[in-house]
C-alpha cells in the first residue's frame, strides 16, 4: 500500500515538528505545515495532501473543527483530529465532521501511526469500491470471496480469528492479515456463521475455536490476543464452550 502524503496544521511549533519526525521516521512524506485556519486554507487551495493532521486549537479566530468542515467540503480526504481538547461541546462538534481519527495529546508514535494507516486504509476502501460485498460475494459453506483493491482473495471463514468495531467500519482480523469491511460489527455478526463466531463484546466478535484460554474479563486467542468480554456475554460464551 502506498504511503498518503501528509498534511499537519498544528499552532504550536514544537509539537508540529514532532509530528513531522514521527512521519518522517515511518517513511510517511509531510507535505506542508500550517499554525492557523486561513494559513492552511490558503496552502490547501494549491497543494495536494492525501491525508490531514488537524489540532483544533488554532488560536484566534476558526479552528480546527472549522477546518475539517472545509476539508469535508472542499478537499474530500481523510483526516485526524491530534488534540488536548476533550470537553463534551467540542466533541460534539467533532463528531459533525466525521473524522478518520482521533489522536489524544500527549499520544505514543505508535498510536499515531496506528491510527493514520487505518484511516488510509479505510479510505483507500471506500473511494476504490474494495470492501467486501456480502450480498454479492460469491460464497460456498467454508469460504467466501473478499476484495482487496483490484483483486478477490478467497478467504475461509476458519482463517477469521475475530472481528473488531472500528466506528462505522469492521476490521476482520487473520493471522497474517487484516481486510476493512464497510459495515458495521452487528451487520457482520448477522453474516458469520453463528456455530463459529460469537459476539463477546460491543467491539468484538471471535472465532470461538480459536480460543485458548477465558479469563474473568478476558479471553485469549491461539495468537496470544486478549480479548475483552464483557459481563452481558460472558455467560453465553461459557455455554459455547465445551467445559470438562
Amino acid at each position: 500500500m502506498t504511503k498518503p502524503k501528509i498534511f499537519i496544521v498544528e499552532d504550536e511549533p514544537i509539537i508540529a515538528a514532532f509530528l513531522e519526525q514521527c512521519l518522517l521516521d515511518e517513511g510517511f512524506e509531510c507535505l506542508g505545515m500550517a499554525e492557523s485556519f486561513e494559513e492552511a486554507r490558503q496552502q490547501l487551495m494549491h497543494s495536494k495532501p492525501d491525508l490531514l493532521l488537524l489540532d483544533i486549537n488554532l488560536g484566534f479566530g476558526p479552528d480546527g473543527v472549522d477546518l475539517a468542515h472545509f476539508v469535508n467540503q472542499q478537499l474530500n480526504k481523510p483526516f485526524l483530529f491530534v488534540t488536548s481538547n476533550t470537553d463534551s461541546q467540542t466533541l460534539e462538534r467533532v463528531k459533525l465532521t466525521n473524522p478518520s481519527g482521533f489522536v489524544m495529546k500527549p499520544f505514543k508514535k505508535l498510536d499515531l501511526i496506528t491510527q493514520i494507516e487505518l484511516a488510509w486504509h479505510a479510505f483507500q476502501v471506500r473511494t476504490s469500491n474494495t470492501q467486501v460485498d456480502f450480498t454479492s460475494s460469491v460464497l460456498a459453506n467454508t469460504h467466501f470471496f473478499i476484495k482487496d483493491k483490484q483483486k478477490l482473495v478467497k478467504l475461509a471463514y476458519s482463517d477469521i480469528t475475530y472481528a473488531e468495531a472500528c466506528d462505522n467500519y469492521s476490521i476482520l482480523h487473520t493471522k497474517d492479515s487484516k481486510f476493512i469491511v464497510s459495515y458495521s460489527l452487528k451487520h457482520v455478526e448477522v453474516k458469520l456463521p453463528a456455530q463459529e463466531f460469537l459476539r463477546v463484546h460491543r467491539s468484538y466478535m471471535v472465532n470461538i475455536t480459536q480460543i485458548s484460554q477465558i479469563n474473568p474479563k478476558s479471553l485469549v486467542l491461539m495468537d496470544g490476543k486478549e480479548i475483552p468480554v464483557s459481563e452481558a456475554h460472558r455467560a453465553e460464551l461459557l455455554k459455547r464452550v465445551n467445559l470438562f
